[in-house]
């Protein structure tokens, strides 16, 4: 970590200031503050004795073995998230799927929660039977049915931070006492929280992983993942990594590194944009249902206290009174926020809740997930308030 001489090495900073300064290399004469970028495959050398050197000094000489950029986002999210090392990959999904192939085996047993994101339930359920790993969804919310559902054969636990869609909070400092001590691990997808917000491992976590695509990326530009924890567990992720080729490309990584920087300000702006969006929802009689941890009557209000101390984050699902065409049509009438199905960046979107394709057409209600960005939350309101207003009068 970046850090200037004297009483700066003498107290931890603030994820404030992390966020601008984690990865960075040491201050020097002529360092590029922009971070570099090695647009090549290949380091070449005159003498092969040098390249054997570099590799045995930790240093890339192949792009699989990860270049500065790389490398430095690697080093950020692990400063970030408190973990001892970080793997990048090229998406989210790859974060969990090279987590898993890493770390488990054929007879192994995985829990994954309710509510959470449909691509991840369906690569555990119809995917990994084929390689011998059995998968049983429960609502981690209920550490009762989490412990009734664990086996002698259970090795990890994955979790998101907020569930996608469900917006549900687990306990995550619960779940890690009920697990580390029976040797399970407990891997969080902090994607939705970010680690200005929620920092798993502090919690017991032994895992965080990220869609570095969404929140921490920021700008609806880049497409990464990313998974911390302890150094040795991360090696053996990094060496499968290897083998399978699953890394980003430079231009990627430093694009994910730029807009990490700006992270902590766009979660102070998002936050409390989102909370008064979802209090606007709430109480509006077109709106049948909000669910969004930051409401004061939202189902995981306390362990949100505990572990969202900082913020809800910027994502809420509402359902309106009506069905999906109601909710088809009000899309349209949003002039402000696009239907598109990603999130985190600094513009608001939206669209239907994700659900997994294997259990058909999703069913007909007005059901439909928003991510806040930075407009100004009286412009977003505006613009719902003139959909809804349409929704009001078709019921009418």
């Amino acid at each position: 970590m970046m850090q200037s001489n004297g009483e700066s090495e003498k107290r931890a900073l603030t994820v404030r200031t992390q966020t601008i300064h984690a990865g960075a290399a040491p201050l020097g004469h002529g360092q590029a503050l922009g971070g570099e970028i090695v647009q090549s495959s290949v380091y070449g050398f005159r003498e092969p004795a040098d390249a054997s050197a570099r590799r045995e000094a930790g240093l890339p000489i192949y792009a699989r073995d990860h270049f500065p950029s790389q490398r430095s986002l690697e080093t950020a999210i692990a400063e970030l998230e408190g973990a001892e090392s970080a793997h990048v990959t090229p998406s989210g999904m790859a974060a969990i799927a090279l987590t898993a192939l890493a770390l488990l085996t054929s007879g192994d047993r995985v829990i994954i929660g309710a509510d959470g994101y449909c691509d991840t339930e369906e690569l555990f359920l119809t995917e990994f039977p084929r390689l011998g790993i059995e998968t049983t969804v429960v609502d981690l919310t209920d550490l009762a049915a989490v412990e009734a559902a664990l086996r002698p054969t259970t090795r990890l636990v994955l979790a998101e931070t907020i569930t996608n869609p469900g917006m549900r909070v687990p306990d995550l400092a619960a779940l890690a006492a009920l697990l580390r001590p029976r040797g399970i691990l407990l891997a969080v997808d902090n994607t939705f929280a970010t680690p200005v917000l929620c920092r798993p491992l502090a919690l017991g976590a032994d895992l965080v992983i990220h869609s570095v695509t969404k929140f921490l990326g920021g700008h609806h530009d880049l497409v990464a993942g990313a998974v911390a924890g302890p150094a040795e567990l991360v090696r053996r992720i990094s060496r499968s990594g290897y083998f399978f080729g699953r890394l980003p490309g430079s231009f990627d990584a430093w694009l994910a590194l730029r807009g990490l920087r700006t992270l902590a300000a766009r979660m102070a702006w998002i936050c409390p944009s989102a909370e008064t969006v979802a209090t606007f929802l709430a109480g509006h009689p077109a709106v049948r249902a909000v669910r969004y941890p930051g409401l004061r009557d939202a189902p995981d209000a306390e362990v949100v206290r505990r572990q969202l101390s900082d913020g809800a984050g910027g994502v809420l699902v509402f359902d309106l009174d009506g069905d999906r065409s109601t909710a088809t049509q009000f899309m349209r009438d949003l002039r402000l926020i696009p239907y598109a199905g990603t999130l985190g960046g600094v513009e608001s979107t939206i669209c239907y809740p994700p659900v997994r394709d294997a259990v058909g057409a999703p069913p007909d209600v007005g059901s439909l997930r928003l991510s806040v960005g930075l407009e100004a939350p009286e412009d977003l309101i505006a613009d719902l308030a003139g959909a809804l207003a349409n929704v009001r009068a078709g019921i009418q």
